[in-house]
């Protein structure tokens, strides 16, 4: 199997091979194009640490590996706002919300209703320690970018 990676740069590669027809009517395995989405500009990869976890009954998120990569430790406050089926957190002195005493973090239960998440839901979350940001998405969330991104790939 053929495999070639692009890097941070935006490069598309290809993995896999398809059959192509050749001249002599036989078939030849040539490479075909994986449709990988192009990166932004300035964004490094790396910058993020990705984890994926579930919420319990309380709206906690069992790891706690984002916010260590973060520094935000217990009793840190911060804001928590859903947007479209995400969750932005942000570190904020005053802010409505506070790392538990074990250091998770809870989900306020109108962030929760407002996102559809329920208890053993999975959320995948982005944490970015250059911005002291947070970002969590939901499975609905992510199930529609890459519907959308799956059609703009076919109609490119």
């Amino acid at each position: 199997m053929s495999r070639e990676v692009g890097h941070a740069a935006g490069l598309a590669g290809t993995v896999g091979r398809e059959d192509q027809p050749r001249a002599d009517g036989r078939l030849s395995l040539a490479p075909r194009g994986l449709p990988l989405p192009s990166l932004a500009q300035g964004v490094k990869p790396q910058a993020a640490l990705c984890a994926v976890t579930s919420v319990d009954v309380s709206g906690r998120l069992a790891d706690r590996r984002p916010l260590q990569a973060l520094g935000w430790f217990a009793g840190r406050t911060i804001e928590v706002i859903a947007r479209n089926k995400s969750i932005t957190v942000t570190a904020r002195h005053g802010g409505q919300c506070t790392i538990g005493r074990q250091g998770h973090l809870v989900l306020p239960s109108p962030v929760r209703r407002s996102c559809g998440v329920e208890p053993g839901h999975r959320l995948l979350v982005l944490a970015y320690p250059d911005r002291s940001l947070l970002v969590a998405y939901t499975m609905t969330a992510l199930e529609l970018m890459l519907s959308r991104y799956a059609e703009e790939s076919e109609a490119a």
